[in-house]
């Protein structure tokens, strides 16, 4: 009788691409309860049962010391690694967790240790371990409900199966290309199919160039299996197969072969394939009512008022600084869009926020994304957390998904908050909301995430922007009108300007910036003076014509970039 998910069955599943079994410890035939991430700062509440990830335990780049006759190597470092893990090993044993996963190479002085030991890839991302346990965790218990009506097994196991047949490492993806299941014996595929199941994710520019190929579009129009020849040189071909309930594709099986199936292989692929439809629907449709009533909730919960209180309460984010997250690529071109266009932005925002979803799930449980009409939003609240902590931790978590999601490249991300409670939710989503303006905006300054502080400068010349428009207010009036009559839309003396009043009325500053000579700029002030009648003495005239030139900066960069 199937007791639970063990570790044993756990690293078995997973193979050893991720995972291997360092220490055979008593936990490690024990049904598993959870995870947790360990943080040696702040410590964690360690459960009965669970699986315990010494994130702070395996610093990059820790190796190994030398053995007799070899070099130490990091030694220092070593020895106080193998003390904090003895040390939570204890903890541990204390309180009944199961087992302790590490990134290897995992430290000598724990093979007669209590707690079963798991070493981790060192390539792989601790928060897509997280998820990839929870996961396995919560599809065992659904399969095991599922057995008592007559269906059995899970991904996992089905793909194994079809690795079996096909003798060729296999993957089980979704329809938007994220790796839900793989089979074990996985080193015998490329690097790219390592990386595919290291990140949970296909990476973009495989997608990309299989979407340029036609292969994609091959794969839909067939009812079996089609022969992918490799994306790029080292890598191996592909036998892929669309899944279908009923006309749907609800997902793919990719299969890392050297040669074309046969035709006997073929017909085989295409009679699993109704089985692996059904795990995927049913974990679709298990899963699909209870994140759309979450997103939902934070929908409500960003419009504030009375609702919005209500939804936080229900979505426990009620307690503690909340912050709000908002994604987007780069802005487009100034060009209006067709509505293929728009309909393919907002299917990669789906994309996208799945795969937050999943990072979130690993690193943050408590927090939930809605996607919008033009960003994906995140709201996390911290409970023990003071105001800048939970700014501090938001902003620390962005860049961490941003570095390691290879769906999340060219994407930008703004931190708004934190709010002291849900009731001013409202305002941490408009800073969200300024900041990811102003860092898609092509004059931001490259990067990646920001809060409205960060851009602050950015943010406000777009909303002077706005305002100078809805007003009808030319880009220049006085001074600047006379000079650019005089001048030309893009002439000598307005350039001159702009640099003199960029480096601060610095002359020395504006004549290296221009490239000319100290005394050619102040002959070109002069002429200014005499062609515009500004007086640079006189602080607004001046702090109106740097605005001027500033908003007529941000509106060139927008054009320019709609011209690319």
């Amino acid at each position: 009788m199937d007791h639970g998910l063990t570790a044993r069955r756990l690293v078995a599943e997973m193979g050893p691409t991720l995972l291997r079994m360092a220490v055979e410890g008593p936990g490690a035939d024990r049904p598993l309860t959870g995870v947790v991430i360990h943080d040696p700062a702040a410590g964690a509440e360690l459960e009965r049962g669970c699986v315990v990830l010494g994130v702070g335990l395996s610093p990059a780049g820790l190796r190994r010391p030398g053995r007799p006759g070899e070099a130490a190597e990091a030694g220092a470092g070593w020895d106080g690694h193998r003390a904090d893990a003895a040390t939570l090993v204890r903890a541990m044993q204390a309180a009944g967790a199961a087992v302790l996963a590490l990134k290897g190479p995992v430290p000598d002085g724990l093979e007669d240790s209590p707690v079963a030991v798991v070493e981790v890839n060192p390539d792989a991302s601790w928060m897509h371990v997280a998820s990839m346990i929870r996961e396995r965790l919560l599809d065992h218990a659904r399969d095991s409900r599922r057995s008592r009506d007559g269906v059995g097994g899970d991904l996992f196991s089905i793909a194994n199966t079809i690795a079996e047949m096909l003798q060729a490492p296999v993957t089980v993806e979704d329809r938007s290309a994220a790796v839900l299941a793989w089979s074990t014996g996985q080193r015998g595929a490329d690097e790219a199919r390592v990386e595919s199941i290291l990140g949970r994710a296909v990476h973009h520019r495989w997608l990309d160039e299989l979407r340029a190929r036609g292969d994609f579009a091959r794969l839909h129009a067939s009812s079996g299996p089609v022969h992918i020849e490799p994306v790029a040189p080292g890598m191996l071909s592909r036998a892929a197969m669309a899944v279908r309930a009923g006309a749907e594709v609800v997902g793919y099986v990719w299969a890392a072969v050297p040669r074309p199936l046969t035709d006997d292989l073929a017909r085989r692929l295409e009679q699993i394939a109704p089985l692996v439809a059904l795990h995927l629907v049913n974990t679709r449709a298990s899963s699909s009512w209870a994140r759309q009533q979450r997103a939902e909730l934070a929908a409500a919960v960003l419009a504030g008022g009375p609702a919005g209180a209500d939804a936080a309460g229900q979505l426990h984010l009620d307690t503690g600084p909340l912050c709000v997250l908002a994604a987007a690529p780069p802005m487009a071109g100034a060009g209006g869009r067709s509505p293929g266009a728009d309909a393919a932005a907002a299917a990669e925002r789906r994309r996208f926020e799945d795969v937050l979803a999943l990072h979130l799930a690993a690193v943050h449980p408590s927090a939930v994304t809605v996607c919008g009409n033009d960003a994906v939003y995140a709201l996390l609240a911290w409970p023990r957390s003071r105001p800048s902590q939970a700014l501090d931790g938001t902003r620390a978590l962005a860049r961490d998904f941003l570095s390691r999601s290879p769906l999340a490249a060219g994407h930008v991300v703004a931190v708004g908050g934190p709010a002291e409670s849900a009731a001013r939710v409202t305002q941490a989503r408009a800073q969200a909301d300024a900041a990811l303006r102003a860092l898609r905006h092509p004059a931001a300054g490259g990067s990646r995430v920001a809060t409205l502080e960060d851009v602050a400068l950015t943010a406000m010349l777009l909303e002077l922007a706005d305002a100078t428009e809805s007003l009808g207010l030319p880009d220049a009036t006085g001074p600047l009108h006379r000079l650019a009559e005089h001048d030309g839309e893009h002439g000598v003396l307005t350039g001159t300007l702009a640099a003199y009043l960029a480096s601060a009325g610095v002359a020395d500053d504006a004549a290296a910036r221009l490239q000319i000579h100290v005394n050619t700029l102040r002959y070109r002030l002069r002429r200014i003076r005499e062609v515009s009648g500004l007086d640079f003495g006189d602080a607004d005239a001046v702090l109106l014509a740097h605005l001027q030139l500033r908003l007529r900066a941000v509106r060139a960069a927008a054009l320019d970039a709609g011209d690319k």
